[in-house]
């Protein structure tokens, strides 16, 4: 019977197992893979939505849906959302915490997968910060294989790997740390796309005013880590002096620049932001 409306009609597949989910990507290669939907929602506006034409549905796949716990590591499937994440409580860092918490609202936390987070393009993804920085790595499964890839080199080559393989990220595997202080910060604007846009984010540790670890990154159009500061102040007193700071400061400053030769707006606040978090280092 003809559509008197003359929608197109999508195909849906919802398969229970990784099993029958690889069956049915063989079938049809093309097909989109779909978690919580808000990637592929956002930006619609029109009463009818536009979807892929054949998409394979995340949410009855058993594999993709756990969460477990050892000494060292938090595993969580990738097809858990947001919210359940931070249901779990003291067990996910405080890092994470603090940029899940960051992340749209409740109703989009409600939704979004932290595998459908890691793969969106919206503003960079700001869980790769606080991935990257906790070195947590993915598991990347395809019908006949599972690999293990490090956060800070799936930016880079992820997408890649993933298309040319066939695969999808099953886990991500985030190490079990504790930070005595966090501090992170949206730059440029919040609702939208903003090329001049990112997350930057300190971790700290210290122990009897003394810098035990820290980590530094900013993820935007480009990720900067910045490891010799971290390096370097390990071992530090806190609060830092303003001799120390200011050295401190002019070397991040050399790299920022070379980093970002062409972008003034973001040197400024990637060093006003890193000026922050260091002086309240406690």
């Amino acid at each position: 019977m003809e559509d008197p409306h003359n929608i197109p009609h999508n195909q849906v597949f919802r398969p229970y197992n990784l099993s029958e989910l690889f069956s049915f990507w063989n079938r049809f290669p093309d097909a989109v893979l779909f978690a919580g939907g808000t990637d592929l929602l956002r930006g619609q506006t029109k009463r009818l939505f536009t979807f892929p034409k054949t998409f394979i549905s995340l949410d009855k796949v058993e594999e993709l849906k756990k969460i477990s716990r050892t000494e060292r590591y938090l595993e969580i499937g990738a097809a858990i959302c947001l919210s359940d994440i931070l249901r779990l409580g003291k067990i996910v860092p405080e890092g994470m915490v603090a940029i899940i918490n960051s992340i749209g609202n409740l109703r989009l936390r409600n939704l979004a997968s932290i595998g459908g987070t890691i793969l969106s393009t919206h503003r960079y993804s700001d869980l790769h910060a606080i991935l990257i920085a906790q070195d947590a790595t993915y598991e990347l499964k395809s019908a006949s294989n599972a690999r293990w890839i490090s956060a800070s080199k799936f930016v880079t080559s992820g997408i890649e790997l993933l298309q040319e393989e066939q695969a999808l990220i099953s886990r991500i595997r985030i190490p079990i740390s504790s930070w005595s202080y966090v501090f992170h910060k949206k730059i440029g604007l919040l609702n939208r796309d903003d090329p001049d846009g990112g997350t930057f984010l300190l971790l700290c540790n210290t122990e009897k005013n003394l810098i035990m670890d820290l980590r530094m990154i900013f993820v935007g159009s480009k990720i900067i880590r910045f490891k010799d500061l971290e390096t370097n102040l390990i071992g530090q007193t806190v609060p830092i002096g303003e001799k120390s700071m200011e050295s401190l400061l002019v070397n991040c400053s050399d790299l920022v620049a070379s980093e970002m030769a062409e972008n003034k707006y973001l040197q400024n606040t990637i060093i006003r932001s890193i000026t922050i978090a260091l002086s309240n280092i406690f």
